[in-house]
């Protein structure tokens, strides 16, 4: 059975954050605001905007990736 300190690291790690980063935390606050800055964290990228923003004048193009990124772009000839 884990302690609440092993548990909040887990819980850490599962919300993407790298186990070394809260491994010598031992103050129970410490941990469960290094959770909140993660999770805040989480919450931003996945409300991050991924698509273009587009307008009546992009009637007509299609969505390509650039960089790894969606794009507009021109229909191919």
């Amino acid at each position: 059975m884990d302690t609440t300190i092993v548990a909040l690291r887990n819980l850490y790690v599962a919300l993407g954050g790298a186990a070394e980063d809260v491994a010598n935390l031992v103050i129970i606050p410490d941990l469960i605001n290094a959770i909140a800055t993660q999770a805040a964290e989480v919450t931003a990228a996945a409300t991050t905007k991924e698509l273009p923003s587009v307008t009546t004048t992009d009637n007509d193009k299609v969505l390509t990736v650039v960089s790894g990124k969606w794009a507009k772009a021109d229909l191919p000839s």
